[in-house]
């Protein structure tokens, strides 16, 4: 393969990766948000998480760019599992962002609409 073709196969491998990132965010940030009651939690931001978890990591690390590590409360099933049955999770990573005693919990890794909501 000649130069020039080498160059066109990666730039189109490149835009084809970033079409698959830009669909997969998108994904994401269209998983319905749910209003909870949360029972027990004062205003903050919490990330549900547990110990088999592949994703839980990168949530954890996306929410210390994202407020700083002290800004938000991990809760792992092992240890709150009331706590996941009383605001709704089933399933991790979520976010609960806890403001004046209302509840919104955003399934699957922090996106952009828990950004907009912990910085409005």
């Amino acid at each position: 393969m000649d130069d020039l073709g080498l160059r066109i196969a990666l730039l189109g491998g490149a835009l084809f990766v970033a079409g698959l990132a830009a669909v997969a965010m998108r994904r994401r940030d269209a998983l319905p948000v749910r209003l909870v009651n949360p029972v027990s939690l004062d205003d903050g931001v919490y990330l549900f998480s547990s110990g088999t978890c592949s994703t839980c990591a990168r949530a954890r690390e996306d929410l210390d760019r994202m407020l700083g590590p002290s800004r938000f409360t991990e809760l792992t099933w092992g240890s709150d599992a009331t706590v996941f049955h009383s605001a709704g999770v089933d399933a991790v990573p979520a976010v609960l962002v806890v403001v004046d005693g209302k509840g919104r919990l955003y399934p699957g890794p922090p996106g952009r609409r828990v950004r907009r909501a912990v910085n409005p």
